[in-house]
């Protein structure tokens, strides 16, 4: 009976459960960990968004930096910076800073409003010339922004089109300063740039110098003026400028005349008034004459004219400061060859020799060298009494042997030579071998000069007949 009192009381024990100075101790543990885990967490958080904050300013900064350094880098006819009108807003401490922005008020709002808008402004720009637009990246510090607005321009005026005003668009935001730096501009090519930028308590500041590819005018108060060319005068001949130099003219047996026009480029639409002018005629008993209207001129050189070099000149009119010429030589190559038989006629198995006469290269104003000649050939082949052209401008290995097969047993071969001419100087000649039996052929042969194939000498024809 005993024992099962016992046994009853403990059991009674064992149900009564916790006692009440066992809850509020076990309650407090719970909140002093709960504390500490919410604690914890809670800096975790707030220096996540701090390190965020950090990554997306560094991360704005570099965007907008190289946004406008490429704009910088490729300016094509000026950078200039124009500062705000009007004093910087002024910062007033927020009740909020985890807001975003300080609040501000400017330095005019806290004084008076008598400034008018229209005159004043509290935006700053950067504005990059180019050839046919303009880049203005516009720092608004009312917004803490910045914008880039493209306007296209009047190629004629240079100035902004009627309708060329672009839309602005946002760069970067959360800016607080913006300082560009033209100071080495001139000496360096560079131009500096510091942003500042700020989310609540957070700040970031970058700095950076654009070195241009272009060397262009640049500053603070200067409006871009294109350069002024110097005034020059210029004179052309077939199509091509030959101011202050000297060319060749080869004569020909029937027309020569030489026909020159002049520009003059530069300056502010400069007058094209002209004063032309030449010399070099042998006397006045040469036929050469000379004519001129405008800006055309026409030199004509006579039959019976020995003289071996001209000079055209050109003078503006508004200022005979303004000039400059070119100098003709003239070349007679009309008798640089000669054909070793007067009628030149190559029968089957013939040979005829032709060579270069340094006397006569001599005389005509070009300085002789044997090694300075390249020859030529041209075909033709009579075909029912018309002459019908079958090989072009053929040009001959010099100093070599060849044969030439124009198909179905008909071929003509040659051979080049440096011969001694009878007066002691070497030159050139052509043996000249005539397959041709039952038609008709033209050769023409003729050299011209390596340094100047422009020049080139008269044309010998060889008559190729078939046997009678």
């Amino acid at each position: 009976m005993k024992i099962l009192k016992r046994m009853n009381k403990s059991n009674n024990r064992k149900n009564s459960g916790f006692t009440l100075v066992e809850l509020v101790i076990v309650m407090a543990i719970m909140g002093i960990l709960g504390l500490a885990v919410t604690g914890f967490i809670g800096t975790s958080t707030k220096q996540y968004k701090y390190a965020t904050k950090d990554v997306d300013l560094q991360y704005e900064a570099q965007l907008t930096m190289n946004q406008i350094g490429d704009l910088i880098i490729d300016a094509q006819k000026g950078v200039k910076y124009e500062p705000a009108t009007v004093a910087a807003p002024v910062e007033v401490a927020s009740a909020n800073p985890e807001a975003g922005y300080i609040a501000t008020a400017s330095a005019e709002e806290a004084s008076s409003e008598e400034a008018s808008s229209e005159q004043s402004s509290s935006d700053s720009k950067l504005i990059i010339c180019n050839n046919d637009c303009t880049y203005n990246i516009i720092y608004r510090s009312s917004e803490h922004k910045i914008y880039l607005r493209k306007d296209t321009l009047d190629p004629a005026t240079g100035a902004v089109k009627a309708d060329g005003q672009g839309k602005e668009s946002l760069m970067a935001e959360n800016v607080t300063g913006f300082t560009p730096d033209l100071s080495e501009a001139e000496s360096k090519n560079s131009v500096g740039l510091v942003v500042d930028f700020k989310a609540g308590d957070k700040k970031y500041t970058s700095k950076q110098n654009f070195t241009m590819r272009n060397k262009v005018p640049t500053g603070a108060d200067v409006e871009y003026v294109a350069p002024v060319e110097p005034i020059s005068v210029h004179i052309y001949y077939g199509g091509r400028d030959v101011s202050g130099q000297s060319i060749s003219y080869v004569r020909r047996d029937n027309s020569n005349i030489l026909e020159f026009t002049s520009k003059i480029l530069g300056g502010n639409n400069p007058s094209q008034e002209v004063i032309w002018s030449y010399t070099g005629r042998a006397g006045d008993w040469s036929s050469t004459t000379f004519n001129s209207s405008g800006n055309t001129a026409k030199l004509s050189i006579g039959e019976n004219e020995t003289s071996k070099q001209f000079i055209v000149k050109v003078t503006s009119k508004e200022d005979t400061s303004k000039y400059t010429s070119v100098t003709i030589n003239v070349v007679d190559t009309r008798n640089w060859l000669t054909n070793q038989e007067m009628q030149n006629v190559l029968v089957p198995g013939a040979t005829l020799k032709t060579w270069i006469e340094p006397e006569k290269v001599k005389n005509s104003g070009i300085e002789y060298d044997p090694d300075d000649f390249e020859w030529h050939m041209e075909s033709y082949q009579y075909i029912d009494g018309t002459k019908t052209k079958i090989n072009n401008d053929y040009i001959l290995n010099n100093n070599s042997e060849e044969r030439v097969d124009y198909g179905g047993g008909i071929y003509l071969s040659y051979h080049i030579d440096k011969t001694k001419h009878w007066n002691g100087d070497f030159n050139q000649t052509i043996a000249v071998t005539s397959g041709f039996k039952n038609k008709e052929y033209d050769i023409l042969i003729w050299v011209t000069l390596k340094s100047d194939p422009s020049i080139g000498s008269n044309i010998i024809t060889l008559r190729c007949r078939p046997y009678n």
